[in-house]
């Protein structure tokens, strides 16, 4: 079982993000933020917004508990010690304070590339201007540590006269200038290939838009070795106001190593479950070793369920794979909302669990088992070309009729997402059960549907109480 970790975060104030004391900093010496490093590190990381619903706050032990919810919510690899999120944040600041820092105390902590290098990060082409030549770098190199003189930063050519950040990936371009030669830069208007700048109005929304109101951008990779993993989550009503849920995983046997025997793989599996709070409910790490046979290039799942009860609420579930053999690993994150509800209530039906395949028949003790069916659950929800279409979902409240029995039709209906054509199915007859709630398994024979992306629709009409309730499942069939 998976130990349980509450990190206690700090406020903001005391991070440990430095400001250059005329020396340079070595690690783990970083001296406190001043300030206005803070307020301007802070108001850059949330944006106009955020950072108004912060300073509202009064109260020095609600400002914590705010910050120290703020980093859990964007931490990339929740099952993990580090925040990735609150690491390049700081490194990002740490670098404007040293690299653009201000040449007064009194005035900002850094120059106008600072600002633009926490919110947006290292460009990807930097354009320098000097004495009428352009001297291009992208942004492919690491740039320079911190130094101890902002105005002797590597980064400061000292015949530089304008300076051109431009982001690609987020198609933005900014335009620095250094009016006194003094190595601090401030944003001016763009200037186009053909020398002509943008108005003074257009320069205003935009700068308004790209830095005033816009926070902190960062994008986590997970590192270069990644797992494709596939991740499902379904809902069933559970006991006493719960609800049950369906954590299935699918790992494509080709992406995984083999262990020293050739035909075996292991894994680690951690997952984690936070509220609306950010608080960790639910915390779980497993291995699992298995015998496979040999690595080939079908794309052959591997499946796992996982069942966890929660009580109504607001959840981001995280779930780390990791490749025992290979190192290769993979974080998902899904964030969901399991309602209220009140027994008895009217007629409802839950989520679909997409299957590989439904049996009657299975051994005591077999995995999947729902009711009187072994429902071996396709994550991935992709099917090939002549495999049918699997599913288990459950209707809840039917009204009993006179004769103590529920009576109901089912009817399918699959909708292609291209061209909204629909093909209709349906269970045969009347349905009927000795009790409210129903457990059904259902199958369609996909032949005749051309591949493509599909939305399977489940109509329950409960013909006592005339009421009708539908669920839908998003699927794929593959060429």
């Amino acid at each position: 079982m998976r130990k349980c970790r509450c990190p206690v975060l700090s406020v903001f104030a005391a991070c440990c993000l430095a400001a250059c004391a005329g020396t340079a900093p070595t690690p783990g010496e970083r001296p406190p933020l001043t300030a206005r490093q803070r307020d301007a590190a802070l108001k850059a990381l949330l944006g106009a917004d955020e950072f108004s619903e912060y300073v509202t706050i009064t109260d020095t032990v609600e400002a914590t508990a705010w910050l120290a919810r703020f980093w859990t919510k964007h931490d990339p690899t929740p099952t993990t010690d580090k925040n990735e999120f609150r690491e390049e944040h700081e490194r990002r600041v740490n670098h404007a304070i040293h690299l653009f820092g201000g040449p007064t105390k009194s005035g900002p902590p850094w120059d106008d590339r600072g600002e633009v290098y926490i919110r947006y990060g290292q460009p990807d082409e930097r354009l320098i201007r000097q004495n009428g030549t352009d001297d291009a770098e992208t942004g492919s190199a690491a740039w320079p540590d911190a130094v101890a003189d902002p105005v002797a930063s590597p980064l400061n050519h000292r015949q530089a006269a304008t300076e051109v950040w431009t982001y690609y990936r987020w198609n933005q371009t900014f335009q620095f200038e250094d009016e006194h030669a003094f190595g601090f830069f401030r944003l001016v208007p763009v200037t186009d290939p053909e020398f002509k700048r943008q108005g003074a109005g257009e320069f205003s929304t935009t700068r308004v838009r790209a830095i005033d109101l816009q926070p902190a951008i960062y994008y986590h990779e997970y590192g270069k070795n990644l797992i494709d993993y596939a991740l499902d989550v379904v809902r069933f009503r559970g006991d006493h106001g719960n609800w049950r849920l369906d954590v299935n995983l699918g790992y494509p046997l080709f992406e995984l190593g083999r262990d020293a025997d050739s035909v075996s793989v292991a894994i680690r599996r951690t997952l984690v479950v936070r509220n609306e709070d950010q608080r960790e409910i639910y915390g779980e790490e497993g291995r699992i070793h298995r015998l496979v046979g040999p690595a080939d290039s079908t794309n052959r799942l591997m499946i796992e369920q996982k069942l966890i009860e929660l009580p109504p609420g607001a959840y981001t579930l995280a779930v780390t794979i990791d490749d025992l053999c290979t190192g290769k690993s993979g974080t998902y994150l899904k964030s969901f909302r399991l309602p209220k509800y009140v027994v008895p209530e009217v007629q409802e039906i839950s989520d679909v669990e997409l299957a590989s395949y439904v049996w009657s028949i299975y051994e005591p003790g077999s995995p999947f088992v729902k009711k009187d069916h072994m429902i071996v659950p396709l994550p991935s929800r992709i099917y090939l070309p002549k495999q049918p279409v699997a599913f288990y979902y459950e209707v809840y409240n039917l009204l009993l009729g006179p004769d103590g029995r529920t009576h109901y039709q089912i009817a399918y209906d699959i909708t292609d997402e291209r061209d909204k054509s629909h093909h209709h199915f349906s269970e045969p007859g009347e349905q009927s059960d000795p009790g409210r709630q129903a457990s059904r398994v259902g199958t369609i024979d996909l032949a005749g549907i051309p591949s493509g992306e599909y939305i399977l629709s489940i109509k329950v009409t409960d013909l006592v109480g005339h009421e009708e309730k539908t669920a839908v499942g998003q699927f794929k069939k593959s060429d």
